[in-house]
């Protein structure tokens, strides 16, 4: 036994190291933007509250919660429960979600999968990921995604950038569109 493993020391080594490298992977790739149970002790907790952004008296963006929590640390804002209103012309995109996240530094708000998109037009955004809000430039992107139109024309694509109004999209990686019938 013991000369089995003098043979296969170098096999045993590397083996170790890769294990290693894979467990200190797993735990990097961990969602650090939950706000876990230990993280909780040092946020700002509060109830039914709200954020929104105005330029030149026009509502951007408003977003409500049962429940925000705030890391006074990092600046990021949690969300739970949260319903987001974005802003395009006289259209408006309906968020909601479970969970989202504001990053104020980043400049982006983050409405985490599993959620429900629609337009006061009759659009809808479905996605298995989630979606990004740049605060900035005032777009929308994410992963996986279908956007069934009110007219019945239906596009997909592995990621997608839009506007609040979903007329101006840009479709990545396997991009389709389909017209339904009336």
């Amino acid at each position: 036994m013991m000369q089995r493993i003098r043979n296969n020391k170098l096999s045993l080594i590397i083996a170790a190291v890769v294990l290693a490298f894979v467990v200190a992977l797993v735990l990097l790739l961990q969602d650090s933007d939950k706000p876990q149970e230990a993280l909780t002790e040092k946020l700002v907790e509060f109830n039914g509250s709200e954020l929104e952004e105005r330029q030149d008296g026009k509502l951007v963006w408003h977003l409500t919660a049962q429940k925000i929590l705030v890391d006074p640390e990092t600046g990021k804002t949690y969300f739970i429960k949260p319903k987001g209103t974005f802003v395009s012309d006289d259209t408006e995109l309906t968020v909601t979600a479970d969970q989202g996240i504001v990053d104020r530094k980043a400049r982006t708000i983050e409405i985490k999968a599993p959620l429900e998109a629609t337009t006061n037009k009759g659009d809808s955004l479905q996605t298995d990921g989630s979606v990004y809000y740049n605060m900035d430039t005032h777009g929308i992107k994410g992963g996986k995604v279908t956007i069934k139109r009110a007219d019945t024309t239906e596009l997909g694509a592995d990621t997608f950038e839009t506007n609040a109004a979903l007329d101006k999209v840009n479709l990545t990686g396997h991009a389709r569109v389909t017209k339904g019938e009336e």
